[in-house]
């Protein structure tokens, strides 16, 4: 005798649910309806467990397959990035600018004979930029002409020339005389050579005093202290 039949309930009893009712179903009082339930819940737990682990693996390999190409992508994105940052004083349309930037953001006055000055005028008398001077292909040095203003609103109006990255390394007032502020650039660095910048505010309708400010010189100077400032 196999030990299938064995384990089988007797003719007489009760046989098992065709249909695989629970076994709580089952009189607990019936000692072959036990034998049957434990017979046939280790096929179910061991059906499970088979399928449990397919699915994991199915899984798992998926998720390693996702996982191994967003480094790639990730690494192509930052050396584009870095790539297209690296040219030196690209975009500039004031200071530091290359002549064509320098025109395509202004409009020459072409009634001033130097070809140096350009719109708008100032008052109906002075245009803004004057005495403009190019070194190396660039634009070094100019006279911006404002309409009069405190010496805060002219400092403002300054920093509008420059890249954004310019920084102000000191400032001084002479009385009577002149204000000025010395920046400094990386920008400017990279495009001219040298990335300081003074910028000297006077009244030149008055020789008694700076303000009102009415224009603004300027030029490339090296003074990383207020000791090393330029004469006004």
């Amino acid at each position: 005798m196999t030990d299938w039949q064995q384990e089988q309930p007797p003719s007489g009893g009760p046989q098992p649910d065709p249909a695989g009712a629970a076994p709580g179903n089952a009189p607990e009082s019936d000692g072959g309806s036990n034998l049957w339930r434990r017979f046939r819940q280790p096929v179910h737990v061991v059906a499970v467990f088979g399928v449990a682990s397919i699915i994991g693996t199915v899984s798992g390999c998926s998720g390693n397959t996702v996982k191994s190409a967003a480094p790639s992508n990730s690494v192509t994105a930052r050396a584009t990035t870095t790539t297209t940052a690296t040219t030196p004083g690209r975009g500039l349309t004031g200071f530091g600018a290359t002549l064509t930037e320098w025109k395509a953001a202004h409009k020459l006055d072409t009634s001033v004979p130097a070809g140096n000055a350009y719109l708008p005028q100032v008052d109906g008398y002075e245009d803004t930029w004057q005495l403009v001077t190019v070194a190396g292909g660039r634009i070094s040095s100019y006279t911006l002409n404002v309409v009069p203003s405190s010496l805060i609103s002219a400092e403002a109006r300054a920093r509008r020339e420059m890249p954004t990255d310019a920084r102000v390394l000191w400032t001084r007032t002479v009385p009577g005389t002149c204000a000025q502020e010395q920046f400094k650039s990386a920008t400017l660095a990279a495009a001219l050579g040298d990335g300081q910048v003074n910028v000297e505010f006077d009244n030149a309708a008055s020789s008694g005093g700076v303000t009102p400010v009415t224009e603004e010189l300027f030029s490339t100077h090296d003074a990383p202290t207020v000791a090393q400032a330029p004469a006004c």
